[in-house]
């Protein structure tokens, strides 16, 4: 070994590494523990006695748990390594401050002042060239190994001549030998007593072989250490990119915002705030995920370098004893670190947008109008999208979404989302939260515009609104609703138009409630897919009419009276007595209104007819009382309080029912229903509520 590397390594030997971490003094005793942690014996059994554990104790720099011998603290084995090393560097550094200055190192066993030209490492005393003599003739003296001050200035040879471990068995000799049965040095008696039939080595044979598995396994350390480092940067790196990208999502945020805030001041700072928290939330859970990593890696980090430096140290400055002694346990912390700090198993979110925001732009007729957060790729939803993520990559083609896991238990229902009467719902709210449409539907003028999630042959259920009711005209006697079936193949992106049908009002008091809105499943071309029309309303009834449901044929009941259905549209516009109800409205068609009240043609003073599904399915307004048709084109009724006489409104559907006739114990018609789907179905009258319609992805 070159003079100046054996003086460079002893001088980088840190304080730190001779130091106890809990008194920060030189070891006293230094004793060590599983993590191979060491410290002054003395603190150990303070801090065993404050942590109170009987059978173990806790390191007080990494809190990894030590099992206790029987006799506790004492048992433990001597870092006997650390303790020799201190007293080479202590040595080295006293010699070394002499350097290039008139003082010299002189001799401590005479009084002569005469400058030491050795040093005996078992007396630990400097010696001029009279005491080398004496102390060489003494018998006791002459295998006490000397090192000259050139060596010990410069390092070469102080550690290799450090004095042999005497056994403890045999306290006349030096332990050297190494066996191999019992894993353990021992000296030339123990061979020939207690190893007699043993398998032995020379002690610096053994610890040649076993410098070259430590070697092994720190390399392996290395490398580890060298990735968890660079893993460590990707975390900083991508946490910087994280605020950043949530940095400039606020400020397109803030900028949508303000142009939103000019048309609903009030309505834009409730969202922007709900928006903003959105982001928060989704910083915080990312950030949670990084922090969680990062602590994982740092944690690792500082094992690994610990048990290294140990290591290490060991093998650049340990006598073959203290390697035979300590690298079982080195090995050992080692093989247990390494499986738990591979960075492969500490992934992190692929990508740098995080969070992302899409702007709504100048829509008025939804509910949000800034935009919204996604929930994107993190959170409690994946990523809907590969894009170019994996481009170029080995796993480039051989990566699909899972989304589709969940296609065949895809469901969705739709509803009136809580609206009554002649007009459709303004509001989404979180009515199809946590179901299989979640974030698919919008609200154009009260009805739904689905996105279909997933190609494929869906089953269609839609069911139209029963008629409205009231003090002469109870529940158990108004038409009800069609129910139709039908299977249709659909589109991805595909867009189709809902419009649930809603109830006829509650008249409270009068004659002639108005009828219930029909159902409509409607291409985005208007090219209808599944229609279920809505029952009519009735005047006095004491019993149900069959003409008053919702009909599963395509053309709408007549009233009761008589007055026919119209066809492909509306309630037939005939002549008849002035307080007649509207008729039902119809795809195409608007219903028949009446004269004086709503400016029809015959009828002066009866319901307003519903609105046809291309005319926003509006339902008919009542004469009196608000007796009002539902939304899906049910007519108005007359809703009077003559003792007889007053009309019901028709139904909506396909083709509309018929208006109501001006008489006691009458009623409307029920709406006409349309259904272009694989193994149809239908059934008159089926529904005694408000419409709806059920989606399920059969294949």
């Amino acid at each position: 070994m070159a003079t100046g590397g054996t003086s460079a390594l002893l001088s980088q030997i840190s304080d730190d590494f001779l130091e106890c971490q809990v008194c920060l003094e030189p070891y006293r005793r230094p004793k060590v523990l599983s993590c191979l942690h060491t410290f002054c014996q003395e603190c150990l059994e303070q801090l065993h006695k404050r942590q109170g554990h009987a059978q173990h104790l806790e390191c007080p720099t990494c809190r990894t748990k030590t099992e206790l011998p029987g006799s506790g603290v004492t048992a433990l084995k001597d870092n006997f390594f650390v303790e020799s090393l201190s007293d080479a560097v202590k040595l080295h550094k006293t010699v070394k401050e002499t350097e290039g200055e008139s003082s010299r190192v002189v001799c401590g066993l005479c009084e002569s002042g005469q400058e030491a030209k050795s040093y005996c490492v078992d007396c630990k005393e400097f010696m001029c060239d009279g005491c080398i003599n004496i102390h060489g003739r003494r018998a006791a003296l002459k295998r006490h190994p000397l090192v000259t001050i050139d060596e010990v200035r410069s390092g070469e040879g102080l550690r290799a001549k450090s004095r042999t471990q005497p056994c403890k068995l045999h306290t006349d000799e030096a332990l050297k030998f190494y066996c191999e049965t019992c894993k353990e040095a021992v000296c030339r008696d123990c061979i020939m007593v207690e190893h007699k039939d043993h398998s032995y080595n020379h002690l610096a044979k053994a610890a040649g072989g076993m410098k070259k598995e430590l070697a092994a396994v720190l390399e392996e350390a290395d490398r580890r250490l060298a990735e968890l480092k660079g893993k460590q940067q990707e975390i900083v790196s991508k946490k910087s990119l994280l605020k950043v990208n949530v940095t400039q999502v606020e400020d397109s945020i803030n900028k949508a915002a303000d142009e939103a805030r000019k048309r609903l001041l009030d309505q834009v700072n409730a969202e922007q705030k709900d928006l903003f928290q959105q982001v928060q939330d989704i910083e915080k859970e990312t950030e949670k995920e990084f922090c969680t990593i990062e602590d994982a890696v740092e944690t690792a980090i500082v094992g690994l370098s610990n048990t290294s430096d140990f290591g290490r140290n060991v093998i650049n400055h340990g006598t073959d004893l203290e390697i035979i002694s300590v690298k079982a346990d080195v090995q050992s912390r080692l093989q247990s670190l390494l499986p738990e700090v591979s960075p492969d198993g500490m992934r992190l979110t692929e990508g740098e947008s995080w969070v992302r925001f899409v702007a709504n732009g100048a829509k008025t007729d939804v509910l949000a109008l800034v935009g919204e957060v996604p929930d994107g790729t993190t959170g409690r939803l994946g990523p809907t999208e590969l894009g170019q993520h994996y481009s170029g990559q080995g796993q480039d083609e051989l990566v699909t979404l899972q989304d589709e896991i969940h296609r065949t238990d895809f469901r969705a229902t739709f509803t009136t989302l809580g609206a009554t009467g002649r007009l459709g719902p303004t509001g989404l709210r979180r009515r199809y939260s946590g179901q299989g449409h979640e974030g698919l539907v919008t609200l154009q003028n009260g009805i739904q515009l689905f996105t279909v999630k997933y190609t494929g042959t869906y089953e269609i259920e839609a069911a139209g609104a029963a008629a409205g009711w009231g003090k002469h005209t109870p529940k158990s006697t108004r038409g009800r609703g069609a129910l139709m079936k039908g299977t249709f193949p659909l589109e991805k992106g595909e867009v189709l138009k809902i419009l649930v049908g809603q109830e006829g009002v509650h008249v409270v008091r009068g004659n002639g409630v108005g009828g219930g809105g029909g159902t409509f499943v409607i291409r985005e071309d208007n090219t209808p897919l599944i229609i279920a029309g809505g029952g009519g309303g009735g005047s006095g009834l004491s019993e149900r009419k069959a003409t008053s449901d919702g009909t599963k044929e395509t053309s709408g009941n007549p009233s009761s009276g008589g007055k026919a259905g119209g066809a492909y549209g509306a309630g037939a516009v005939q002549g008849g007595a002035g307080r007649v109800g509207g008729g039902g409205g119809g795809l195409l068609t608007d219903g028949a209104r009446s004269e004086n009240k709503f400016g029809g043609k015959d009828g002066s003073n009866g319901g307003e007819g519903g609105r046809a599904f291309v005319n926003g399915g509006v339902g008919g307004r009542g004469s009196l009382n608000n007796a009002d048709g539902g939304f899906g084109g049910g007519g108005g009724g007359f809703g009077g309080m003559f003792f007889r006489g007053g009309g019901g409104g028709g139904g909506g559907g396909y083709s509309g029912g018929g208006r109501g006739d001006d008489e006691y114990n009458q009623c409307g018609g029920g709406g006409g229903s349309f259904n272009m789907g694989g193994e149809p179905s239908g059934e008159s009258g089926a529904n005694d509520g408000s419409g709806y319609v059920v989606m399920t992805l059969a294949g």
